[in-house]
């Protein structure tokens, strides 16, 4: 979009005027462009500057109309001016008419500066894809897939995140915010297997892709994890297993609460210690079942990250083709349920993938 309609739609933002879809297709704008980000903070400071100078100049106007309506007496040289009862009565109601307003539009700059310095300096969203450089070089940088027909890139690629499987034939979850814009998607496996893949489906607003590997002929073990499909409460119990360096990493929290960032409804709150690479990970309750996928967390603290419920993920997959995508895989028993988080770590680990993206 040019500069004049990004300032239209910032202005929207700011004033409240979108409906639901679009102010989360917007957020996720925000989420993928941190220069827009970075606009959208000025612009709203902005406001509020000129909105406490609007109230500045309107106390002004008001004691300027006070004080030409009040009645001054023009005294004279040779006598002492004598001000009536009448207009020294009204003198005084104006006089507390102009404290009134000043003390509630003080009040009112007051409060519309606090918010803005509140504003400044409030927490903010952070993705957790991993940017990779020549100095992050892969431990498997000439990995080869199954068969050996493709080998990915030497080079470590532009950026990372994490996937999963969610189908026995190919089929991979992401963030959206992983491989937006990429020109080629390699995942790997703990193993050092890699596999070129293709996004076959994005949804900006929730921030989710899924992701299919090239060879057609690709098969896997059954899934040992389910959708969950009830709701998680605050409190449970949670774990996830991603890629923030070359080596599978797991990390072990809780869901703090049933919204995300700035109350997303689409996504958990969840005190878990997430890093550049987590993105597009699982997340799991105690019993193995995929409660969410995870999407960044809050800059400002550490171990506060935000996960899409897993319900909305179900809900995307059935816009996918049936004679493509298989829904019954996740639909098996799960068989993480009553291992121990060893056994369950030992499972899950050959279907979480690391995503390597070239620009």
């Amino acid at each position: 979009m040019n500069d004049i309609h990004l300032i239209q739609e910032i202005e929207r933002y700011l004033d409240g005027e979108m409906g639901l879809p679009e102010k989360e297709a917007f957020e996720a704008l925000l989420r993928n462009d941190p220069a827009i980000g970075r606009q959208v903070a000025e612009h709203r400071q902005l406001l509020q500057q000129m909105r406490a100078n609007a109230l500045r100049k309107d106390f002004r106007s008001r004691l300027d109309a006070i004080h030409a309506k009040a009645e001054f007496p023009t005294p004279s040289r040779t006598e002492t001016p004598v001000v009536p009862i009448r207009n020294r009565r009204r003198l005084w109601l104006n006089l507390a008419a102009a404290a009134c307003i000043a003390l509630v539009t003080s009040l009112a700059t007051v409060a519309v500066m606090q918010n803005a310095a509140r504003n400044s300096s409030s927490a903010q969203y952070e993705d957790v894809r991993r940017v990779l450089s020549s100095m992050q070089q892969s431990q498997n940088a000439l990995i080869r897939d199954i068969k050996g027909k493709n080998a990915a890139p030497a080079n470590p690629g532009t950026y990372g995140g994490t996937c999963f499987a969610i189908s026995r034939n190919g089929y991979m979850v992401t963030n959206y915010h992983v491989v937006a814009g990429a020109d080629s998607i390699y995942i790997q496996n703990n193993k050092g297997e890699a596999f070129k893949a293709v996004s076959v489906f994005e949804d900006v607003s929730s921030d989710l892709a899924v992701l299919r590997i090239a060879d057609s002929a690709f098969r896997s073990a059954p899934l040992p994890y389910s959708l969950k499909q009830t709701t998680v409460r605050p409190g449970e119990e949670v774990f996830s297993m991603g890629f923030p360096r070359d080596e599978i990493v797991y990390g072990k929290g809780y869901i703090s609460a049933q919204t995300g960032f700035n109350g997303d409804t689409v996504a958990y709150q969840v005190a878990i210690p997430v890093n550049p690479g987590n993105s597009g990970a699982p997340l799991l309750d105690a019993d193995g079942e995929v409660i969410g996928i995870i999407r960044g967390k809050q800059s400002s603290s550490d171990g506060i990250a935000f996960a899409v419920k897993s319900g909305h993920l179900r809900r995307l997959l059935d816009e996918l083709p049936k004679d493509k995508f298989s829904r019954k895989d996740l639909k098996q028993k799960n068989q993480l349920s009553g291992l121990n988080r060893v056994e369950q770590l030992k499972k899950l680990e050959d279907f979480v993938y690391m995503v390597k993206v070239y620009n």
